[in-house]
């Protein structure tokens, strides 16, 4: 059997005249009643029945995806996430949360199906499957990533900037040897968190040249480790740091970077900060619990998330304006994890 709106109406048990209000989105019931309204219809199946009221749905929903490996790296993306889903409420708009596999990722229904009025894309995602939902035609927005590929409206943290303040201030303490650790192909935000790193080494003529690998080499930890970060294998990381001559700091490439990189050195016997000085990036809630505290680079990741949703909005009402890439600051967070 057809579903009516007489069916939608009992299942709510409010008037079939509301139904019929917020389908056809006249005024008359509250914002938060014409969503609950649109969302049961569209359970029901009866939006896929009568295309008609599909645009209308549209324009309550925005998507939000995430590669599902985020959902188990800490708190970091969990705050941008709640903060976008908060602030597109505030805005009248319901979110619907697909996780994706970069490799093999499959557009969810609702972008299919154009049951979303815009994408908000979290994190990394490739140039591939960024072509598959740009051809679509709905606004995206990018959430700490931006795309070499194509110009998208991008919202990100000031990840080289960060990276030149914490190397500055490492500098500025009177350390000389000052290694990375973080896996350069994990993200762009470490990518650029090691450029702000090696501009200010060179700046400060630490290093002679921009390019001068031999120090990086010496004191960085660059590669094939944050597979051992995400699935917390210690072990692991006690054998990268034990496979070369540790520098008096290692400015790590956020605060997961740095959990592991203490524990694993308090594994290994070895004191921080009396022998080693280790920092983080993101000032996620268990910097400040560590032991030491940890110093790092504060994100806005509240602001992150409010900022997406204004600039999709924005992007939904004006789809002809230019692309535009905004920069959150970061703030240097001095704790006792550096002497």
């Amino acid at each position: 059997m057809k579903v009516t709106m007489k069916d939608i109406a009992k299942k709510l048990n409010i008037s079939i005249n509301a139904v019929s209000i917020a389908l056809n989105d006249k005024p008359g019931v509250s914002d938060e009643m014409r969503l609950l309204i649109l969302r049961t219809a569209d359970e029901m199946g009866y939006i896929n029945e009568k295309r008609k009221y599909l645009s209308v749905f549209s324009r309550s929903n925005i998507c939000i995806l995430m590669q599902s490996y985020y959902a188990d790296t800490g708190h970091f993306y969990s705050i941008v996430l709640k903060s976008i889903v908060e602030e597109a409420k505030n805005l009248g708009y319901s979110s619907i949360m697909n996780y994706f596999e970069d490799q093999h990722m499959e557009i969810p229904e609702c972008i299919t199906e154009r049951k979303v009025a815009g994408i908000i894309i979290i994190g990394k995602i490739s140039d591939m499957n960024l072509r598959k939902l740009k051809i679509t035609g709905i606004p995206i927005v990018l959430v700490d990533f931006t795309s070499l590929y194509d110009s998208l409206d991008c919202v990100l943290t000031h990840n080289k900037q960060g990276g030149y303040m914490m190397t500055n201030y490492i500098i500025q303490k009177g350390y000389r040897k000052i290694g990375f650790f973080g896996d350069l192909d994990y993200s762009l935000s470490f990518q650029d968190r090691f450029l702000g790193y090696k501009l200010a080494l060179m700046n400060h003529q630490v290093i002679n040249t921009f390019n001068d690998d031999a120090y990086i080499q010496k004191y960085s930890f660059l590669d094939h480790i944050e597979k051992y970060v995400l699935n917390h294998q210690t072990d692991e990381i006690e054998k990268r740091l034990q496979s070369k001559e540790l520098p008096e700091v290692l400015i790590c490439a956020n605060d997961s970077n740095a959990f592991i990189v203490i524990q694993a050195l308090t594994n290994l016997g070895i004191k921080v900060p009396e022998d080693i000085g280790v920092t983080g990036f993101d000032d996620t809630p268990l910097a400040a619990k560590l032991k030491p505290p940890l110093t790092t680079m504060q994100v806005q990741k509240e602001s992150m998330g409010k900022e997406a949703v204004h600039r999709l909005v924005d992007r939904i009402q004006r789809k002809d304006y230019i692309q535009k890439t905004e920069l959150l600051s970061v703030q240097l967070i001095e704790r006792s994890s550096v002497q």
